[in-house]
């Protein structure tokens, strides 16, 4: 019995030994990690090669995302952190940027990308040098887009192009033209000489044309634009003429000016119309201007000359000629409602009318030019800086200091961009 008792014994503690020694031999078994090195990357675009500060950037491309090492993406040499991130897309929300040109890459341990440039621009005002020393005629700017149109003085409309290096200037290939010129938006606008008129749809990749004879303009590069929007257009003449399309030029109506705005035998004009547009008060079109009637009052009797027409290019009603003018005050007016009319008066003083042009009242002196950009929000030079009122002249903010001797030809505005162009180059964008 003891025999037993001791071989059983015996055999429970080498089965117990023979477990245990299992059970450590099973712990030592681990296995070594997989270790998967990035593979190369790639950035194929980004969402703007031209950011403005304050905007996201999404980056495009291939194999951003290792499950061993971390991505890290630099701007300029400086690691900033993205706001999301695939495989395939990183947005970086507002990233840190620096007026000009920047550097972009990323990098996954040891492999890194390709470098790639984007341009920025801050918010606020930016001064433009692509065109040089060029006398600016006008610019167009745009909300839903970077580009910005000019002509220069050489009559050369130009295309300015928001590249990775800054803006790029390019012609449009359409020929000289010496009047005015104004774009819509991006594709839509028009541009005009002595006799033509250019309307296009594609930003003049195409174009339809029209022709006018002397008789229609009386005027050098006297084919002004009075009223764009995306379809509809109206030109005026200082005679009183207007050339209407509904259609960006495919078809027109010309209205040609009134028999009584030249003398006999189309000798001296008799009328000249410096100021066209619709009023934001009554949404009629106007045309003022100044009208020489020598042989109803004398010779060099002037007199106002106002009309009015639902359409902009027909049925005006003449609404005032017998009113006199204001000496050596300028005939090119500014309205968006016509119940307050801004012209420079003497001595470069802005002055306003609130009764179409009968009386006259001093608004600000040392003004050489006004510019409007809503009823009461109006932009004036006075010296070598711009000013702003937002409250119809009552009170008064500095808004951009310009080099000396220098003059402001244009200044034009979208609901958040401000562009100003003038002599020897001078043309600043404002982004607000």
């Amino acid at each position: 019995m003891k025999r037993k008792l001791l071989l059983i014994t015996i055999l429970l503690v080498g089965g117990l030994f023979v477990s245990c020694s299992s059970e450590e031999s099973g712990s030592d078994k681990t296995e070594t990690p997989v270790i998967t090195p990035p593979l190369a990357i790639t950035i194929t675009d980004i969402s703007s090669e031209f950011l403005i500060t304050g905007e996201n950037l999404e980056i495009n491309g291939t194999n951003f995302v290792n499950k061993n090492y971390p991505t890290k993406v630099f701007i300029n040499g400086v690691e900033v952190t993205p706001k999301e991130i695939t495989n395939s897309k990183i947005t970086l929300s507002s990233p840190a940027v620096t007026s000009g040109v920047n550097t972009l890459r990323i990098q996954i341990n040891n492999v890194e990308s390709t470098p790639l440039n984007f341009y920025a621009i801050a918010k606020g005002w930016n001064t433009l040098n692509v065109l040089g020393t060029a006398e600016i005629t006008s610019s167009s700017v745009f909300d839903d887009s970077k580009t910005i149109f000019s002509l220069v003085e050489s009559g050369s409309p130009r295309k300015l192009e928001a590249k990775a290096t800054g803006y790029t200037q390019a012609s449009l290939n359409i020929g000289t033209f010496f009047g005015d010129f104004k774009m819509f938006d991006e594709k839509t606008g028009v541009i005009t000489g002595t006799y033509r008129i250019l309307h296009t749809d594609n930003a003049f990749q195409s174009t339809n044309e029209n022709v006018v004879d002397n008789a229609f303009t009386k005027e050098i590069n006297g084919l002004n634009i009075g009223y764009l929007d995306g379809k509809n257009s109206i030109l005026y003449t200082i005679v009183g003429s207007q050339i209407y399309t509904g259609d960006n030029g495919k078809t027109v109506v010309k209205n040609p000016p009134p028999a009584w705005s030249t003398g006999v035998n189309g000798g001296q004009l008799r009328v000249n119309i410096g100021a066209f547009g619709k009023s934001t008060s009554d949404g009629k079109f106007y045309q003022l201007g100044i009208l020489n009637d020598s042989k109803k009052y004398g010779r060099d009797k002037y007199k106002n000359i106002v009309m009015e027409s639902v359409t902009g290019y027909s049925d005006w009603i003449v609404k005032d000629t017998i009113s006199d003018i204001v000496l050596n005050q300028s005939f090119y007016y500014k309205f968006q409602n016509i119940n307050r009319i801004l012209s420079i008066g003497a001595n470069k003083t802005l002055v306003e009318s609130t009764d179409m042009l009968k009386t006259w009242s001093i608004i600000k002196t040392d003004v050489s030019a006004v510019f409007l950009r809503t009823e009461t929000q109006w932009y004036i030079q006075s010296g070598d800086k711009i000013f702003v009122t937002k409250d119809s002249g009552k009170n008064w903010e500095l808004e951009l200091e310009l080099p000396t001797d220098s003059k402001v030809n244009d200044i034009s505005f979208s609901k958040n961009k401000i562009i100003v162009s003038g002599n020897k180059g001078l043309h600043y964008l404002k982004i607000e």
